[in-house]
């Protein structure tokens, strides 16, 4: 249940269900679009663990994220527009969609 970048925990075990990730968090409209998303994953009673970090850059947010090794990475950033990058821990592809297509 690891690889060479960190955990990858089974879902059945996992601490949390989502890694949140929030980029750009300067940006008050992208800081309301992530908070937003924080508040319906937890209206939904989704287990979050929640980056919101500013000082971290994209590349260290996302090596913690991979060494912790929640099942599922979110990012909200300018880069998505009104969609959500979502990647599985244990592949490497990432995809855009929108926040009702996970809950």
């Amino acid at each position: 249940y690891h690889d060479d970048k960190g955990i990858i925990w089974p879902n059945a075990i996992a601490p949390f269900q989502i890694h949140l990730i929030g980029l750009d968090l300067k940006d008050k409209s992208i800081k309301s679009k992530v908070f937003k998303v924080y508040k319906e994953l937890l209206d939904k009673n989704v287990d979050v663990l929640f980056d919101d970090r500013e000082e971290m850059t994209a590349g260290e947010k996302f090596a913690d994220a991979d060494l912790i090794g929640i099942p599922i990475r979110l990012v909200v950033s300018k880069r998505t527009g009104e969609k959500i990058e979502y990647k599985k821990r244990s592949e490497n592809k990432t995809k855009l969609v929108y926040i009702k297509e996970i809950l």
